[in-house]
């Protein structure tokens, strides 16, 4: 057997055998008409499983939105899956979110869009086309913000809403795999500019690294899994501590842990904090000062008052 062709069925057994483990019987596929997406699509009918395929179309490029659209559509009707389509007005969603960027607006509604299908269909995953460049790309990201271990671990491959099993192959491995089947995909002209950091590190810093460093992925697969089995361990030491989403953590509780800052990370995660902001908390529980002390963060605000850690959401 070649080398491309034990790929292409290592993909669709490696489907078969989560499928098959995980007793998932309706998926829902999200589709954009990228090698990804289509590479999962085709992938996931060959299983048996009922596939219910969603498209979202933004129209921020023009004619390419629709041409996107018509080969998802084209893509659906060889795969005789069910395709659902819908269009979004991402402009006005800005006037009404002045704090989101176009990135973070798009992810929002699709993601909304796809967890109303979920439930309505009863599907038992949403399933997306992350595969282990797209790991790889969001560790480096997540390390250059100065994220901690909860950064770095990678996306999960199953979150028990979001399922994304191409995590395991790489995109040559993906690509290989349509060609081998004779399937067509499209690419996004936006991916090709560097104007967003995700596409400079994929397009300008990860060749270079790669060229330099020979077993440049495999170490990073193998870090992001080391990172996410530690990981694992901590979350499974905060747990326990956390107080439950709306209560105070208290300062007591914060100074009890090994790891004080760690906690506080913890519990103001959700608020997508800058990573200064656990360090100066913990400082100010250090000095016991009775007046209250107050962090705005990206995702809300968090208060430090009569030794206890409130945190609040922005709406």
């Amino acid at each position: 057997m070649s080398a491309t062709k034990e790929k292409l069925n290592n993909i669709e057994k490696y489907f078969r055998k989560e499928i098959r483990e995980k007793n998932f019987s309706k998926l829902l596929v999200t589709v954009s008409g990228g090698a990804d997406s289509v590479a999962l699509l085709s992938a996931l009918s060959s299983t048996g499983a009922i596939i219910i395929a969603a498209h979202c179309n933004f129209h921020l490029r023009g004619e390419e939105s629709m041409r996107d659209q018509r080969h998802v559509e084209n893509i659906c009707h060889i795969l005789n899956a069910q395709l659902l389509i819908k269009d979004f007005d991402i402009p006005n969603f800005l006037k009404k979110n002045p704090g989101y960027s176009v990135e973070m607006a798009c992810r929002e509604v699709r993601y909304g869009w796809f967890e109303e299908i979920r439930a309505a269909e009863k599907c038992d995953r949403i399933v997306t086309g992350h595969n282990a460049d797209d790991n790889i790309e969001t560790l480096l990201l997540n390390l250059l913000r100065g994220s901690g271990t909860s950064g770095l671990k990678g996306m999960i491959p199953d979150t028990g809403s979001i399922w994304r099993p191409l995590l395991s192959f790489h995109r040559p491995q993906i690509e290989a795999y349509l060609k081998e089947k004779g399937i067509e995909y499209i690419t996004d002209s936006s991916n090709l500019s560097c104007d967003y950091r995700r596409n400079y590190l994929r397009n300008r810093i990860i060749p270079l690294l790669r060229e330099e460093w020979k077993g440049f992925d495999k170490s990073l697969d193998r870090s992001i899994a080391l990172i996410r089995s530690e990981n694992a361990v901590v979350n499974e030491a905060t747990e326990s501590l956390l107080p439950p989403p709306g209560e105070p953590l208290s300062a007591e509780t914060v100074m009890s842990f090994p790891a004080p800052q760690l906690l506080v990370r913890r519990y103001i995660e959700p608020l997508l904090p800058f990573t200064t902001t656990a360090a100066e908390v913990v400082s100010a529980i250090i000095a016991d000062k009775p007046d209250k002390r107050c962090w705005k963060l990206r995702g809300g605000t968090l208060t430090l008052r009569n030794r206890k850690l409130y945190s609040n959401f922005f709406e």
